[in-house]
């Protein structure tokens, strides 16, 4: 029966994207309601926010996101980052938020509500999730014999292509179980390039491989609005949450269905 159930709701699935602000359904997550240019004060990690003029338009509840200024990552729509109080002097703004955050001044907040009525809930189906370990009990993704390198370069090819999409930039390579560095950029089917050049030559005919440096992951968020990374998901099995948005995978996770 359970097996008819999933059998069934793959045929039905869609391949969801991972899109900022975009629901696995396509909508857009939120409505923006406005922006507030006035300058915050605060350039330090804080609570608090204060704007340097009066915005009644500010309500309790409220999220905030800010783009990147300088040094200080941005404020996503994933972040979370909510009003929890808002009170009004003669001419400033001050307003708590629920977690502390670093704010360089001038930066633009953007303010808006988010109306989870019309979120639409799936299951994820995880199609691929490699183990990520040389020597762990898996995490080989792929081996090929090498053609002879040298050092000081970071060219490295091999004699048997390797199929479209299996490798992947950050990988690390092994050259007969020694690790001798990580991609920067696939080149072709038989040739990578590394981050930094060898040190040591590569033998012809030594056995490269190509693994993961960590476990693969898949960050969600749920019909309740709550952020939920997963770590190493089974592959070949359905997620036992409700979710709405992938919003990022890691380490070669990959073929996911989302299911109704």
């Amino acid at each position: 029966m359970i097996r008819n159930y999933y059998t069934e709701a793959y045929k039905g699935g869609i391949v969801p994207s991972v899109v900022a602000g975009q629901l696995i359904d396509g909508t857009v997550k939120s409505p923006v309601t406005f922006t507030d240019i006035n300058t915050p004060t605060n350039a330090a990690t804080s609570i608090t926010l204060i704007l340097t003029a009066v915005n009644r338009a500010i309500l309790r509840g409220m999220y905030i996101t800010a783009p990147i200024n300088g040094v200080t990552p941005a404020w996503t729509i994933n972040d979370n980052i909510i009003v929890e109080t808002v009170s009004h002097q003669a001419t400033t703004t001050t307003i708590t938020i629920n977690t502390p955050k670093a704010l360089v001044a001038g930066t633009t907040l953007t303010f808006f509500t988010i109306n989870q009525s019309y979120w639409k809930e799936y299951n994820l189906f995880i199609g691929t999730s490699p183990a990520p370990f040389l020597g762990s009990g898996g995490g080989i993704v792929d081996t090929a014999m090498s053609n002879a390198a040298a050092d000081a370069q970071a060219i490295l090819t091999w004699k048997q292509p390797i199929a479209v999409g299996i490798l992947a930039a950050g990988m690390l390579v092994y050259d007969d179980g020694v690790l001798i560095g990580s991609i920067s950029t696939i080149d072709s089917t038989t040739q990578v390039t590394l981050v930094s050049n060898l040190v040591g030559a590569v033998a012809d005919l030594s056995k490269l491989t190509f693994v993961y440096p960590a476990a693969a992951s898949i960050s969600v968020l749920t019909l309740d609005n709550r952020t939920v990374t997963i770590t190493s998901p089974a592959e070949g099995f359905v997620l036992p949450l409700s979710v709405v948005q992938i919003t990022g995978t890691s380490n070669g996770l990959a073929n996911i269905i989302a299911l109704e």
